[in-house]
């Protein structure tokens, strides 16, 4: 049974040989370890408070600190207390190297476990429709995409499924394939379907599958540029002052629509006029907008 963490450092703390463990300060020089004068009684703490450290310094320091823990006394409640989890669900101590163990030794011992449980799970709990399904399509094929098609869900539940029978079988979370349709067959959860062999290295719970992509959707263009304004062909009757008397000739002008705007009557069209004619205009017509203001 695992200790919580509180627990398991005071059965360490208060074991009556503590105060005898390798990795204390000496009695004549504080600075170094008792089990190892030549060791600083920072080398179990990690990373290395005092500047950077190479992989082979860190090594060297790691191999030299796990030799002492080989003859403490408190070796075994110092591993407890270096394995025990808080309550949420990360281990008490990440980095000292505690019990002989680095702290990447006891993180991979930790995750190995953390899935686990005391015993198997009941019967009942394995004889769901779902997890059956999963484990017939798993004795036939190997590929996650076919279990998954076999069992009649996606690739993602059949995943999870998966996953769930390692844990309920008490199975470790690198369990094989095979590893898990034998513990299922001894459990008589297989009902006697035939299982294709593997080469033993096909995982029970296979690696994150990346989902096939979707196929391409039409997509609609939410704002469209405006087609450009049609021309429209305006009769205009151009009359010549000196032909008072004789037909009106009429001239047809192509003009550019203008459906946005609406003539008003009066309105100057600056456009016919030239630079001087138009500066001379618009000064001639701001008195009356000033003193209509």
């Amino acid at each position: 049974m695992m200790l919580d963490p509180t627990t398991a450092q005071q059965r360490m703390t208060e074991h009556p040989y503590y105060r005898y463990r390798g990795c204390a300060p000496d009695v004549d020089d504080p600075r170094v370890a008792a089990g190892d004068v030549g060791l600083s009684v920072g080398a179990w703490q990690a990373p290395d408070l005092d500047g950077p450290e190479d992989q082979q310094e860190r090594r060297s320091r790691e191999s030299a600190a796990i030799k002492v823990c080989g003859g403490c006394p408190v070796r075994a409640q110092c591993l407890a207390y270096g394995s025990s989890v808080t309550a949420e669900g990360k281990l008490a101590e990440p980095f000292a190297i505690l019990g002989g163990m680095t702290p990447l030794e006891r993180h991979r011992a930790f995750v190995k476990t953390r899935h686990e449980v005391v015993e198997a799970a009941p019967d009942q709990q394995l004889r769901t429709p779902q997890k059956l399904a999963v484990l017939r399509a798993l004795a036939a094929y190997t590929d996650p995409y076919d279990v998954a098609a076999a069992a009649g869900m996606d690739v993602r539940k059949a995943n999870w499924q998966r996953r769930k029978l390692v844990t309920l079988l008490n199975l470790p979370s690198d369990a094989s394939r095979l590893e898990l349709l034998v513990e299922a067959g001894r459990r008589g959860l297989l009902g006697g379907a035939r299982v294709v062999e593997d080469d033993g290295r096909v995982p029970a719970v296979p690696p994150p599958t990346r989902m096939p992509a979707e196929p391409a959707r039409a997509t609609v263009a939410l704002f469209t540029q405006a087609p450009a304004p049609a021309v429209a062909v305006l009769s205009v009757p151009v009359v010549d002052p000196a032909s008072e008397g004789r037909d009106v000739t009429v001239v047809r002008v192509r003009a550019p629509r203008r459906d946005r705007f609406t003539a008003i009557a009066g309105q100057l069209s600056i456009d016919d006029l030239t630079p001087e004619a138009t500066v001379s205009l618009l000064l001639t017509h701001s008195v009356p907008l000033e003193a209509a203001a």
